[in-house]
């Protein structure tokens, strides 16, 4: 949970290290030079990948818990490690560059596994879409309206180089946030095992101030809530995973093989602890009612990232420039 709201305000810089995963040595590489002579994409000089341990990524809300094409575990971490880029002064994009041994190296992942996905990520990383929901215009028929964008604009792999660019559709979601936003750490996610468990801390995470809301609302019939509890429709979840033809036998498989398996890997690899509960209705099982475990422990060192959000939650309730507000859609049911 570390730096979940906190913006980042680091600048580009010439020959900013790039750390590699354990924090040792460091390789300097001036984003004003082209040592490979890269290919240019978009009409720019490429600009390198800087990584260190604490870079921090900022989304809104909206394409947080919007429906996306099912990405490869590869995939996410290339297209976060591009957001991740995004300091909060930008007003466009740039054109990214990271050659595959350094790319291993960030992943932690052997450097023949990375050049192995590289032959094949160019055209599927280009094919992935994002259904950004209209909350605003429905269909006639009362269903909601969607609008598909990509991930990318372009991508170019040359000699063992990975060159691309997020698409300029993403930008109302990326760039400029000064509400409804959510920011985390890349290392948080750097060892999910799995693109479900990424896309699952993500989603949580989007939620995590409302715990510290003590306004909302956790009466909703015949469910009430407790403090540290969020709920979600299953029809949602599986939209949400890119799972609505997947796992069709039965709602335990998806559970089983998406949820359970992600809050597992969640719980084993991050400072988020989470559990949920059943709710069925008229004896149908409909939502999953999600437990922040140790949001609100007393052990001072599971605890410290929470009392770190509930700060900057209340500080920026005063400030009327964060996420929560009262705007936020509760539960998408």
């Amino acid at each position: 949970m570390k730096g979940m709201n906190e913006m980042a305000d680091s600048e580009y810089t010439i020959d900013m290290p790039i750390m590699d995963e354990l924090g040792g040595a460091t390789i300097e590489i001036s984003p004003q030079t082209n040592p490979e002579g890269l290919s240019v994409v978009e009409g720019e000089p490429p600009l390198f990948i800087h990584y260190y341990r604490h870079n921090t990524l900022a989304q809104a809300n909206d394409l947080i818990r919007s429906r996306q094409m099912d990405l490869s575990l590869m995939e996410s971490k290339l297209i976060r490690l591009a957001i991740s880029q995004i300091v909060k002064n930008d007003d466009d994009f740039r054109t990214y560059s990271v050659h595959v041994s350094q790319l291993a190296t960030i992943l932690n992942l052997p450097k023949a596994n990375v050049y192995r996905a590289m032959r094949d990520v160019n055209e599927s990383l280009m094919s992935k879409k994002i259904y950004m929901r209209d909350k605003e215009v429905p269909t006639k028929r009362g269903q909601a309206n969607y609008k598909i964008i990509h991930w990318l604009s372009s991508v170019e792999y040359k000699d063992g180089v990975l060159t691309y660019r997020l698409s300029d559709e993403l930008k109302p979601y990326l760039i400029g946030l000064n509400e409804m936003f959510t920011i985390y750490n890349y290392d948080d996610i750097i060892s999910l095992p799995t693109a479900y468990s990424i896309r699952l801390y993500e989603l949580l995470a989007s939620w995590v101030n409302k715990i510290f809301d003590k306004n909302r609302q956790l009466d909703f019939g015949d469910v009430l809530l407790e403090q540290d509890e969020v709920m979600f429709a299953i029809e949602y979840l599986r939209e949400f995973f890119d799972c609505k033809d997947k796992y069709t036998n039965s709602t335990s498989d998806f559970i089983s093989y998406v949820i359970d398996s992600s809050i597992a890997a969640i719980n084993q690899n991050t400072m988020m602890q989470v559990s949920y509960r059943k709710h069925r209705t008229s004896r149908r099982l409909t939502h999953l009612i999600f437990k922040f475990d140790n949001a609100f422990t007393e052990d001072s060192s599971i605890s410290s990232h929470y009392d770190e959000l509930k700060q900057k939650y209340e500080s920026a309730q005063k400030a009327q420039s964060y996420e929560g507000e009262g705007r936020d859609e509760e539960y998408p049911v």
